[in-house]
Order: C-alpha cells, then structure tokens, then sequence
C-alpha cells in the first residue's frame, strides 16, 4: 500500500514538471488587441509545453509586480518578457529573442520637440524604469532630465496612444509599426532597441531549455512577434547599460607650447655670484 502511493506521487510530481506556465510581460509589444496578446501567449506555451514532452499554456499579465510575484512563487517557468523590464532585474536566463524594435515619438499637435517642454509623455510600463528608458536609452541623455513635466508609465503601446488621442498626454513613445489614430503623428524615429525576449527560469533544466530552443525553428508568431531566435542576453546587457549615461564635460583645450632653451636664454648674462668662504666658517667661542 504504501509502495502503490509513492508510485503516485512521484507521477504527479512528474505530471506538475511537465506541465510548462508560460508568463508574457511585453507591455511594449504593438499588439492590435488583448484577444490577440492572450492568443500568442497560449500558442507559444502550447509549443513549449510540447518541446519537453508535456503541456503547456499561456498567460498574460498587465502589470509588472503581478509578473513578478508569479515568477518569485515558481508559477512561471519560461516567459516571454519586454527587454527593458529584464534589463532591471536578474534570475534568469535569456535563450531566444524576437526581432529588435525601432521606437517612434508620436505627438498630437506639436511641430518640434521644442514644443513639448514641460509636458507630458507616456511610455508603455517596464517596471519602473520608464524615465531612463526615454532619456537615457532613446534619447541618449541629449534631453535635460527636466525637459519634460512627466514621463508616465502606460499600461501598454496601445494604452498609451489611446491616452494620446484623448488628450490626456501630449506625447507617446511607442515601437514603430503601432496602429496610430487620425490626428497622431510621428515627429521623429528613435534608436531600435531589443525587443521581447523568451527567457527561462530556475526550474528548467539545461536539456529542457535546449529543447524550447530547438522547437523555436517550427514556431510561426504573429504580426507583431512573427518569430523567436536563439540569443543571449546581450541585447538586453545593452539596454542596462544604456540606462545611466556618463556625464558631458566641454573639451579640454591644451596649447601647443614649443619651448626652446635658447629662446629662454638670449639677450641674458648668466652669472654664478661666488661666495666668500668665510661665510661658511662659525668663529670658535673663546
């Protein structure tokens, strides 16, 4: 009896590990709609799920600290994560990407970017670091730090539009190849940076991740992530680095002195003044 309830056990141990969460956090990724993130997600999970001879699925989730938290419980093995989210955190490890994305800053109304000082700017969330991201990472620290009013997190790309449009920002950067309403306008592209990478964590074994890895060549995405290559995390290396920018000094002129001893010495009588040598003698006291 007590042999048969091991034996169960350990097949439902085996059953859970087999059984693959994938997690999706890519708030930046221009999805058209949520039905069509959620559908991604339950794709790539199945075929995880199937690359390691189990089942597998999808889930989304909205909000940074919800991603976290299942990640920290062990209900996420493998996910699908914005690049600049990773760039801010550790424990994982990166073994595919999608293709990079070129950034845009759309507006509604202004005609330079003179004219969005003191304003107000929406970026899709990347958990909490959506400040640096805009000056230092796309920008490349070429803005003050106080240029604009507020740079804001957004839920996601569209979210942030959708504000846009309402009036409720004055300004949005967002992936090129976002879905723009009539009235918003790109004002001027930014930097490609990396895109969603599919990264695994603590629970998968390195002959699990290198099946996921090989299964990627069979998997067809969509519009927005169309496919996943093998990687490593320098992409998203890239990215940390790029959050704090060195500080700008003006240059450093030095003059071209040419110095010449005989300059320094013509039209000069050089004399050595002899010393009478009884200042060098002290008279012996009596």
């Amino acid at each position: 009896m007590r042999r048969a309830l091991l034996v169960l056990l350990a097949l439902a141990g085996t059953a859970r590990a087999d059984t693959i969460t994938l997690g999706m956090f890519a708030p930046s990724a221009p999805f058209p709609s949520t039905a069509a993130r959620v559908e991604l997600a339950t794709r790539l999970g199945e075929h995880v799920g199937k690359a390691v001879g189990g089942t597998g699925s999808g889930r989304v989730y909205a909000r940074a600290g919800d991603f976290a938290g299942a990640v920290k419980k062990g209900e996420v093995a493998v996910a699908l994560v914005d690049a600049a989210f990773l760039a801010g955190t550790g424990g994982y490890t990166v073994i595919a990407a999608s293709p990079s994305q070129t950034w845009q800053l759309v507006v509604r109304g202004a005609q330079k970017i003179g004219d969005l000082r003191g304003r107000r700017v929406l970026v899709p969330a990347n958990g909490g670091h959506e400040t640096d991201f805009v000056l230092n990472v796309l920008l490349g620290g070429e803005v003050p730090r106080d240029f604009f009013a507020k740079i804001e997190a957004a839920p996601d790309t569209a979210a942030a539009v959708a504000a846009l449009n309402l009036g409720k920002a004055d300004a949005a950067v967002v992936p090129v190849g976002t879905d723009l309403p009539a009235g918003v306008t790109t004002l001027f592209s930014l930097p490609a940076v990396a895109g969603p990478a599919l990264v695994t964590y603590g629970s998968l074994t390195a002959t699990q991740r290198a099946q996921v890895v090989a299964a990627l060549a069979s998997w067809k995405g969509d519009a927005t992530i169309a496919s996943l290559a093998p990687s490593s995390g320098d992409p998203v290396r890239a990215i940390t680095r790029r959050f704090s920018i060195a500080p700008k000094r003006g240059p450093f002129a030095v003059p071209g002195a040419r110095l010449v001893v005989g300059e320094l010495v013509e039209g000069r009588t050089l004399a050595i003044e002899r010393t009478p040598p009884t200042a060098f003698v002290v008279t012996p006291s009596k």
